[in-house]
């Protein structure tokens, strides 16, 4: 993997638009030169969140007839910035404050407005109006109770959001806005099944989320194509700048649900993902390359490509070198996170065979994560990918020596039974073989065995793996009756995991064994036990183990 599990280069899954404390419309409209409407800014573009409780507003409340004085929308924008202010800061007392205020303001009957929006009755646009503001500050609390992780709340709160998105008329103007709120709601709670690792239910909300985001967009053209007589410059800028707005919000949606699809395995859907969401930034941003806030897409994409099931190396190692072009000129070269980024492309250059470019690489990522910052997991990962390229160009005791390193850094790092080490113990014993010394390769992968079984239990396919790779030692020295051991409680393992494949492989190791020792009996006992489980996890006969199994069933035939 490109990214190992301590390295600290995935992103947590989030809202479309959780890393920016404003809305992305009002980032959008700074970036491009346009001013913004106060409606555009919200507290769900800081999604990843947590909360305080209060009484939620009830939607029924909203449009209560209540002899008030009239208030103008403006009002009500302003609190809602405030409250994306604190939210923004932490302070989500204060935002929880500011919104429910906005939406008391809400229930005066008397909103007055700017006509800007349109030439709508008052009364029609007055309902639009409400009930987008009131799904919009519901969506915004519920984002503070994601951040304070009371999740059912959240749900809620974001349910009574989408219900009042709905209630939106389709000849409001602010009918495409509900749409947007629709899907910030959708995508929230998408988070929160994430969090709770429903991934499924999860994905769902973000796929209807998708379709929100496109219908926006759909929306959007058709209301401005219809406009009739000439359009004004000024219209033409201000249709432009809404379209850019949903397009990067919708990248966004797509760039996590990109990360939801790696998380369920589903990688080639994750890179159409991606994929598409760079495409859309790209169309908004022409120099993407020169944004530095595609950092974790960049990053995300490069891990992607260099998935086992992909091993796109050549397009990973491009999106790795811009996301180290990036971080040299946000945080400096040499800081920690520009560490991360050699690493990921010293890896690459491994799995490439470029053995002395990913030496050199670990040893430059090495120097700059020592760099008076104690131990950290990037220098972990350099020197694990030092030993591995020294391996791979046979220089065996360097590696040794390498891996050593890695285990006493990591050990100091994570504590002695952290599972990364037993990957390292491995490796070593690895090396070990490859200088013909099995005692060696023995007591490395037994401290594998004891490290496995701390930190994965007793019931772990994975440490039914080293079993077989420790009893195959065993079988070297021809310590039978140790590699009999380790077998069985491989085979016992894939058995109460129901690893059918597992089973075979292990029942004719053992055939193998006994075989060997003159039990010609229980061998081939074993020997049809393994053709029976290969034949239930459906191996074709040209299958090593099955092709292996066989010949020795014929030959126990012809005897």
């Amino acid at each position: 993997m490109v990214v190992e599990a301590h390295q600290g280069l995935e992103v947590p899954l989030q809202s479309a638009t959780s890393r920016k404390p404003k809305s992305l419309r009002k980032l959008l409209s700074q970036k491009l030169g346009f001013s913004k409407h106060a409606d555009r800014v919200d507290a769900s573009t800081s999604r990843d969140s947590n909360c305080s409780h209060r009484d939620q507003p009830v939607e029924s409340d909203v449009g209560e007839e209540r002899d008030l004085p009239a208030v103008e929308e403006r009002e009500i924008s302003a609190l809602n910035d405030k409250g994306n202010d604190f939210f923004a800061k932490g302070e989500f007392d204060a935002a929880l404050r500011m919104y429910s205020e906005a939406l008391k303001l809400l229930k005066n009957p008397r909103i007055t407005m700017d006509m800007e929006f349109g030439s709508e009755d008052q009364e029609d646009l007055s309902k639009g109006m409400r009930r987008f503001r009131t799904a919009r500050l519901l969506v915004n609390i519920g984002a503070v109770h994601i951040r304070r992780e009371n999740y059912d709340e959240a749900i809620s709160v974001l349910e009574m959001s989408m219900r009042s998105s709905k209630l939106v008329p389709v000849q409001s103007s602010y009918y495409y806005r509900s749409c947007e709120v629709m899907a910030d709601a959708l995508e929230n709670i998408g988070l929160v099944l994430y969090k709770l690792k429903t991934f499924e239910e999860s994905s769902t909300r973000y796929a209807d989320a998708l379709v929100a985001r496109r219908k926006c967009i759909e929306l959007l053209t058709d209301r401005f194509m219809k406009q009739k007589g000439p359009k004004s410059n000024e219209a033409v800028a201000k249709y432009r700048q809404e379209v850019s707005a949903c397009k990067i919000e919708l990248a966004n949606t797509l760039f996590y649900m990109a990360l939801l699809r790696e998380r369920q395995g589903k990688i080639d859907e994750a890179i159409m993902r991606c994929e598409e969401s760079i495409l859309l930034q790209k169309e908004i941003y022409p120099q993407l390359k020169s944004d530095t806030t595609s950092v974790n897409l960049f990053t995300t994409m490069g891990r992607l490509y260099c998935h086992e099931s992909i091993q796109r190396y050549e397009d990973a190692l491009e999106y790795f070198y811009e996301v180290r072009r990036m971080k040299s000129q946000i945080f400096g070269s040499m800081h920690i996170e520009v560490a991360s980024s050699l690493n990921n492309i010293a890896y690459i250059y491994l799995r490439l065979g470029e053995f002395e470019k990913c030496l050199s690489l670990s040893e430059n990522a090495i120097d700059i994560a020592d760099n008076g910052r104690g131990i950290t997991p990037e220098v972990c990962v350099a020197w694990t990918h030092k030993a591995d390229a020294q391996e791979r160009m046979e220089r065996h005791k360097e590696s040794i020596s390498s891996y050593e390193k890695v285990l006493h850094l990591q050990s100091s790092l994570m504590g002695d039974k952290d599972i990364a080490n037993a990957a390292i113990f491995e490796k070593i014993a690895d090396v070990n073989l490859t200088t013909a010394d099995v005692k060696a390769a023995i007591a490395s992968l037994e401290k594998a065995i004891v490290v496995k079984r701390a930190a994965l239990g007793d019931e772990s396919c994975d440490l039914a793996r080293t079993y077989r790779k420790l009893g195959e030692c065993f079988e070297m020295t021809q310590s039978f009756a140790n590699a009999i051991n380790c077998h069985t409680k491989a085979l016992r393992i894939f058995k109460h995991n129901e690893d059918k494949e597992g089973a075979a492989v292990q029942h004719n190791k053992l055939g193998g064994i006994l075989k060997l020792s003159g039990d010609s009996s229980k061998s081939m006992e074993h020997y049809m036990a393994s053709l029976w489980h290969a034949r239930e996890a459906k191996l074709p006969s040209t299958n090593p183990i099955v092709a292996d199994t066989i010949r020795n069933v014929a030959s126990f035939q012809t005897n």
